[in-house]
């Protein structure tokens, strides 16, 4: 039988994350959280990112398998959706009738 134990895993990052043992309640809103309240948590969630050793594996992992909820390496569901669209946008070739011809 093979020992796995020594090869990393995709996730092994997770295990290193500043949010490690943290409430996780912080990091996902509950129904009907708006405005002031909203921001005030998404604030304090982003304050542990921050700093983390793996924001960069954390961010990755929420772009690649778009995680529709919480904070996923100090972006929010928006920030996350917004990003996807500029670089789809930015790497789509422009349409024809987008050209400008000289």
């Amino acid at each position: 039988m093979l020992d796995h134990s020594h090869h990393p895993t995709d996730q092994d990052w997770q295990h290193v994350a500043s949010c490690r043992g943290t409430d996780t309640d912080m990091f996902f809103s509950p129904d009907g959280e708006r405005g002031s309240v909203r921001a005030r948590r998404e604030h304090a969630a982003k304050q542990i990112c921050h700093n983390c050793p793996v924001l960069a594996e954390c961010r990755d992992h929420a772009l690649t398998t778009t995680e529709a909820y919480g904070i996923w390496g100090g972006m929010s569901e928006t920030e996350r959706t917004r990003h996807t669209r500029r670089t789809r946008h930015a790497a789509r070739p422009p349409r024809a009738w987008e050209r400008r011809t000289h």
